[in-house]
């Protein structure tokens, strides 16, 4: 049996091991990507889940309305504005199931447990639509060009 091999896999064995540390990610995430609750702030998935129950409610069940796809995906994907004071409303989009929305609910709701709060702002036809994307305008050439 020779020890010719089994000492060159030995050897390859603890350089690569010992290379491993260095390749390794050194820096933390950027700030803006970095969220200490992990997969979601639970505050306001709790927030989330309250406003688009709200409008279930108010437009019949679950059997009658649904509530746009970023009211069911992560909640700091989900179209919010944060008040400030603790509070959030959401502005989003629903209908009949399998249809094209028809109403827009704004739904304002306080997610703290020993001062709940749910305020259905608007429920109705929707109201506004965002505008289609603009071309921008052509910048015409310099008119000297002078030498250099």
């Amino acid at each position: 049996m020779s020890f010719r091999p089994m000492a060159f896999s030995l050897i390859l064995t603890c350089a690569l091991t010992g290379i491993s540390p260095v390749l390794a990610q050194t820096e933390p995430p950027p700030r803006e990507n970095f969220n200490p609750f992990g997969v979601d702030n639970p505050v306001l998935q709790r927030a989330r889940n309250w406003a688009r129950q709200a409008a279930e409610r108010a437009n019949g069940g679950l059997s009658r309305y649904r509530a746009e796809a970023s009211m069911f995906g992560p909640a700091s994907q989900s179209p919010y504005v944060d008040n400030g004071d603790g509070t959030f409303t959401f502005r989003f989009l629903g209908g009949a199931p399998a249809e094209p929305p028809t109403i827009e609910s704004i739904v304002t709701v306080n997610p703290d447990p020993s001062n709940p709060m749910i305020r259905i702002d608007y429920n109705g036809p929707i109201q506004s639509v965002a505008p289609p994307p603009q071309p921008l305008p052509e910048v015409p050439p310099p008119s000297n060009m002078g030498s250099f």
